[in-house]
């Protein structure tokens, strides 16, 4: 079907009524169409809510709420972003504010936004928000300057007060100057100053992102750069749009890469190819000498592809070789060649063979203890890529470009890896990667699996939420899929809130063994319940890192936890699980440690264990309570 077929098959369906029975086919119609169909769609599909479809956990659908706010008409915005969301099986609700509403919004205590409340909002301004502080249209210099102090001072007022009321993120924008204003200003001089004080304003805009928590500013002079129109001239007259149709779909794109990231479906693991995807040539053929790698043409193609890899890397980003290559051929390129950007010891993985490409990825796969869908892969050759998209459906396989001039547009304008904030513990991502390798082949090496985790020698420290590790304990909660009880993706100011309230007890935990430090690996959410005198625990969720499956830490950590509840006089303590597509792992976590299932035909399937008795079972990990002078 092409574009025009697939928009009237999602119009009838709408009419008669089936798309609630339609998902899949839905999504896989959504993922047929353009930029030019994809708002038609969103419109179509727009006041389709997630309890609306029939079943919508065939698809393992992700739901997430979005709120627009604005001073300007931005409608368009919702309409592209539904479609890029709905591409990627995350099923948008939107509340879209009233024209202009946007401080009514955020200062009204009951406002529809906060009722709504939205995992992001949205909230978009022009520079009609800086020009309606002067008292007519005889603006001057001094008149720019006085309002954008002004406009910062109230906007800080209104992120203060989104923060009370909300716990999703708030996503502000800068605002490019419009070129119409700056030429009614025809002295060189006063353009200048003019510039200077909007880049100003615009720098104060960005600083949000930093001071603030709960927000991030997107850059639009950035975005510009790939968009041919900020504004149609007689959309802002007719309609009060004041960003044309490819601004607002450059900012859903941005939005898209948003969503990922605080729902966990951000990248994990760039997985290359090496002839003609890393070097020009083929090594088997032009050897060590013949590849094209280095500063004239296409050689320097190659080396600022690695260089963009190799930020990638220092980002947390893994990487892992798959090429049909002989592996000492290979490791000479990285041993001797003097233009090798990347070399051995970047790649957590160096899968070098004549294997099935498919194979070497589900061999990467396990060894790194990480789902297929945390996979891109970049190959040059279409048959390779098409091998890998027909037997690994999970993996993401762009196509690639002939040209290698465009590689690195190829791999950076989606974002795939993109995430809300670094932390400490993405600069040493590969490293601990690698010591998981090496694990391997020590297990691999033991007689047994006690005499395995015995010779490890896992030490577990347990953490309570501070300043500096709060960010980790967020990314952990929106990156881990596999052993993540209940799959609830709290906000990094909601798990700050809950550190702060007695109510709650959040224990992280950080284990270390014989090949080096795990970093912070999981995190326990804990509600306690006090009714007429009695008290019990409720764990909402449980959390660990896949880097450190198979190794009992799951089980100190919790018996800890049974230990100290017994301690306290707790009646009991609860466990909830609610199965997802991936955490099938842990579906029995809770009953394998004494926990008796008291729902099992609901969700969350909930359990309880009476602490009398804690049944021990025997692990390899010394754990370390918290430190003296920590609170339980």
């Amino acid at each position: 079907m092409n574009e025009e077929e697939i928009i009237a098959a999602l119009k009838k369906m709408k009419k008669e009524g089936t798309l609630s029975n339609s998902l899949p086919q839905v999504i896989e119609y959504a993922k047929e169409l353009s930029s030019n169909s994809l708002e038609k769609a969103g419109y179509i599909l727009r006041d389709i809510s997630f309890a609306d479809w029939m079943h919508p956990e065939v698809v393992d659908l992700k739901p997430i709420k979005i709120a627009v706010i604005s001073n300007f008409t931005a409608d368009s915005l919702s309409r592209y972003l539904c479609g890029l969301l709905i591409q990627e099986g995350i099923w948008p609700e939107f509340y879209i504010a009233p024209y202009n509403q946007y401080v009514y919004q955020l200062m009204g205590e009951k406002s529809d936004l906060y009722r709504f409340e939205p995992d992001i909002t949205f909230c978009l301004l022009d520079e009609i928000l800086i020009f309606e502080e002067c008292q007519d249209d005889d603006w001057t210099v001094e008149d720019i300057k006085y309002g954008t102090k002004q406009k910062i001072e109230q906007l800080r007022l209104l992120i203060e007060m989104y923060q009370r009321h909300c716990k999703g993120l708030l996503v502000l924008n800068t605002i490019p100057f419009p070129e119409e204003l700056h030429s009614v200003v025809i002295d060189y001089k006063s353009k200048a100053l003019l510039s200077k004080e909007w880049r100003l304003f615009e720098a104060n805009l960005l600083g949000f992102s930093d001071h603030y928590q709960q927000v991030i500013t997107l850059d639009l002079s950035i975005l510009l750069q790939n968009v041919s129109q900020y504004r149609d001239a007689r959309l802002s007259y007719y309609a009060s749009m004041k960003m044309s149709d490819e601004m607002l779909l450059a900012i859903s794109e941005e939005g898209l890469k948003i969503s990922r990231s605080i729902l966990g479906l951000n990248k994990k693991c760039l997985t290359l190819d090496l002839d003609e995807t890393l070097w020009g040539g083929i090594v088997g053929d032009d050897g060590l000498d013949g590849i094209q790698l280095g500063n004239t043409s296409p050689g320097n193609i190659f080396i600022d592809f690695q260089n963009k890899i190799n930020m990638l890397k220092k980002q947390g980003v893994l990487l892992a070789i798959n090429s049909k290559n002989e592996e000492k051929n290979v490791k000479e390129i990285f041993e001797k060649h003097p233009d090798m950007v990347l070399k051995q010891d970047d790649f957590v993985i160096i899968c070098s063979n004549w294997n099935a490409k498919h194979e070497n990825l589900k061999k990467i796969a396990s060894h790194l203890n990480i789902g297929l869908d945390s996979f891109v892969f970049l190959d040059d050759s279409p048959f390779e890529r098409n091998m890998v998209r027909e037997y690994m459906t999970d993996v993401t396989v762009p196509e690639m470009p002939k040209d290698p001039s465009f590689y690195v547009e190829t791999l950076l304008k989606p974002g795939w890896f993109n995430c809300i904030a670094l932390t400490k513990e993405d600069s040493q991502r590969t490293d601990k990667y690698r010591q998981i390798v090496k694990r391997k082949e020590f297990q691999d090496s033991a007689s047994s699996i006690e005499e395995y985790l015995q010779g490890l020698d896992v030490n577990v420290f347990l953490l309570n939420t501070t300043k500096m590790n709060l960010p980790r304990l967020y990314q952990l909660n929106t990156r881990t899929n596999q052993f993540n009880l209940t799959t609830r993706r709290y906000q990094e100011s909601e798990i700050k809130e809950m550190s702060e309230q007695d109510r709650y007890l959040i224990i992280g935990f950080q284990a270390t063994d014989r090949f080096g430090d795990n970093g912070i690996v999981g995190s326990v959410y804990i509600e306690k319940i006090v009714d007429e005198g009695n008290e019990e625990w409720w764990i909402r969720n449980f959390i660990m890192s896949c880097r450190v499956f198979s190794r009992d830490i799951e089980t100190a950590v919790l018996h800890y936890i049974l230990d100290i509840a017994k301690e306290k006089g707790v009646s009991s303590v609860f466990g909830e699980y609610i199965p997802s597509k991936k955490n099938g792992y842990v579906q029995n976590f809770y009953s394998d440690h004494g926990f008796q299932a008291i729902s099992k035909d609901q969700t969350p399937v909930i359990y309880r264990h009476s602490l009398d008795p804690i049944s021990l079972k025997e692990t390899w990990v010394t754990l370390h309570p918290f430190k003296e002078g920590s609170t339980v």
